[in-house]
């Protein structure tokens, strides 16, 4: 009987417990606007909310050569996904923002 007691009570303290402070988390973001899209898209998006921060966090931060071989990780899933859409065809020329032309 005691150990029920003792359960009850740290059960009853979580749950009338304060609720911690929110918090943005890029996560429930992404949740929110993937519901209607495929999984595949849903990543996608999940992966766009969490890099927006990269930038500023960049800034206070320096690990070049751990960011180096991350961002290598990244991009290589990316293209891997690409060449899958594209039936082998797409290359990273294709993802480029501005693609670079060869003199």
């Amino acid at each position: 009987m005691r150990l029920t007691k003792i359960r009850r009570r740290k059960t009853e303290a979580a749950s009338t417990g304060p609720l911690a402070p929110p918090e943005y988390r890029p996560c429930d973001e992404a949740q929110a606007i993937t519901r209607p899209f495929s999984p595949l898209i849903g990543e996608m998006l999940a992966l766009y909310c969490h890099t927006r921060p990269i930038g500023a966090l960049s800034q206070s931060e320096a690990c070049p050569e751990e960011y180096r071989v991350t961002a290598r990780q990244i991009i290589q899933h990316i293209l891997e996904g690409w060449t899958n859409q594209t039936g082998g065809q797409g290359t990273i020329d294709d993802l480029l923002l501005e693609p670079r032309h060869r003199s």
